[in-house]
C-alpha cells in the first residue's frame, strides 16, 4: 500500500485540480499549487496540455525513485544474505556502517584486517574479534578472491541506486522549478508562453519561449 501512495496522491490531486478548474484563481494560488504539483497550476489557468506533459513527467520521476529504492533495498539484502553464506557473518548483529561493509569486501578477514590496522597504528579503527562482527571469507586461500568481489559488486550496485534516487528527488525539484516558472510566465505574459527543461551534462537548460 505504501508503494502505492506517491500515484494515489498525484491521482487525487490531480482530479481535485480538475474540479477547480473552473474557478477563478490568483497567480499565488496557481504557483502554490505548481510547487505542490507539478501542472495543478497549469491546469487551473486552463493549460490543460501542459499540465498533463508536467503531470506524466511527475509520475515518471516517482516510477524511478520507487524503482531505485526498491534497488536499493534489494541490493542490500543479496550482498548481505551472500555474506553471511560465504563470509560468515550474522547480518542480524553487524554494525549500522558503511565503512565495516566497505571493510567486509575489503579484507579476507577480521584478522588480517587488523593486522593492517596495528601496522599502521590506527589503534581506533580496530574491530573486536569474538563481538558478532566476526568475518571470513570461504575463498580466502585461492588467487581471486571472487565471492569477496562478488559481495563488493553487490554493495556497489546498492550505492548506485542510492545515489540514482538522490537525482530522482533532485529532478522532482527541478519540475516544480520549471512548472513555478511557467505559471508565472502564462500569468504575466499570457498562455502563449512556454518553458520546458532540457538535461545537458552537468545540469539542464531552462528553454523559454514566447509568441507576441
Amino acid at each position: 500500500m505504501l508503494r502505492r501512495a506517491p500515484a494515489i496522491a498525484i491521482l487525487v490531486t490531480w482530479v481535485g485540480a480538475g474540479a477547480l478548474q473552473g474557478q477563478a484563481v490568483s497567480e499565488q494560488g496557481a504557483l502554490i499549487r505548481s510547487l505542490v504539483l507539478p501542472g495543478w497550476g497549469q491546469q487551473v489557468l486552463g493549460e490543460h496540455a501542459t499540465a498533463r506533459r508536467f503531470l506524466l513527467a511527475e509520475a515518471s520521476l516517482w516510477l524511478g525513485y520507487a524503482a531505485t529504492v526498491s534497488a536499493r533495498g534489494w541490493y542490500r539484502q543479496d550482498y548481505l544474505a551472500f555474506a553471511a553464506l560465504h563470509a560468515g557473518v550474522d547480518p542480524d548483529r553487524l554494525p549500522d556502517s558503511d565503512i565495516y561493509y566497505f571493510n567486509l569486501g575489503r579484507y579476507d578477514s577480521i584478522l588480517e584486517y587488523n593486522q593492517v590496522q596495528m601496522r599502521r597504528r590506527n589503534l581506533d579503527s580496530l574491530y573486536p574479534v569474538g563481538a558478532g562482527i566476526d568475518w571470513l571469507w570461504d575463498d580466502w586461500l585461492e588467487d581471486e578472491p571472487s565471492h569477496r568481489q562478488r559481495y563488493t559488486e553487490l554493495r556497489e550496485a546498492s550505492l548506485l541506486a542510492a545515489k540514482a534516487a538522490t537525482f530522482v528527488l533532485a529532478g522532482m525539484v527541478v519540475n516544480r522549478a520549471v512548472a513555478a516558472i511557467h505559471v508565472l510566465m502564462i500569468s504575466r505574459l499570457g498562455p502563449s508562453s512556454t518553458a520546458t527543461w532540457r538535461p545537458v551534462p552537468g545540469g539542464g537548460q531552462l528553454i523559454v519561449e514566447v509568441a507576441f
